[in-house]
């Protein structure tokens, strides 16, 4: 699906929309992963990463089956490792180059240390004939906040928790416990149609570049590597 408004009202023109990112919320935390392959497991064999060369370092752009997802499956939702963040060492490598290369080498284990995100919990549910209020931007990988409206369950959210937001800029990284794009989607859709409670694990966003690459469209990659 496109980049695009998806999962809300449809978007008035001209409606003024709050759109300021904070900077210091939630916790960000360095985690240290080893992750020794397994062939008798599913996705036991290879790491399932796709990382880009950002300005701010190697960063995570999307997740597929293999240890990393593996990890996930077992970690609490706030040591996961999610799209976003930032590989700062590999096997001892920490500068680029060193990092690529540990990657693609054909190793038994992996030692990944990883710079996470700022994370947080958003807990809204919506009655009958309240307004979310809030815009999304959907894309392979990511869930990205567009715009929130001054009114609605989001904005009034926002009001009585400045501390744990939800603003422009923002990833939504799982719904209820659901990581997967497309399923995190029907959470919401579901949540919104049927007055259910929605959770969400939000991180910051980062800035969007001019150009834009599939699968992570808010970082501009100067290599690309899969493992």
């Amino acid at each position: 699906m496109p980049f695009g408004c998806c999962c809300t009202e449809s978007h008035p023109d001209g409606d003024e929309v709050i759109n300021l990112i904070p900077t210091s919320i939630g916790v960000q935390r360095k985690l240290t992963l080893h992750l020794k392959k397994d062939a008798t497991i599913e996705g036991g064999s290879k790491l399932g990463v796709t990382v880009i060369q950002a300005e701010s370092g190697m960063v995570i752009t999307t997740l597929e089956n293999g240890l990393v997802e593996n990890y996930n499956k077992l970690a609490a939702p706030e040591q996961r490792i999610y799209p976003g963040d930032r590989i700062v060492a590999v096997s001892g490598a920490s500068d680029m180059d060193g990092i690529v290369e540990k990657l693609r080498e054909p190793v038994e284990v992996w030692t990944l240390d990883v710079q996470a995100m700022r994370t947080w919990e958003v807990v809204l549910t919506k009655p009958n004939g309240a307004e979310m209020g809030l815009f999304l931007g959907l894309n392979p990988g990511v869930l990205a906040v567009l715009a929130v409206k001054e009114s609605g369950i989001t904005a009034e959210h926002n009001k009585a928790n400045p501390d744990a937001p939800i603003m422009a800029g923002m990833r939504i990284v799982a719904v209820n416990d659901i990581r997967t794009t497309p399923e995190m989607v029907d959470q919401i859709r579901n949540g919104i149609k049927n007055g259910t409670t929605l959770e969400f694990l939000m991180r910051e966003g980062v800035p969007v570049p001019s150009k834009s690459h599939p699968g992570s469209p808010q970082i501009s990659p100067r290599c690309a590597v899969a493992a």
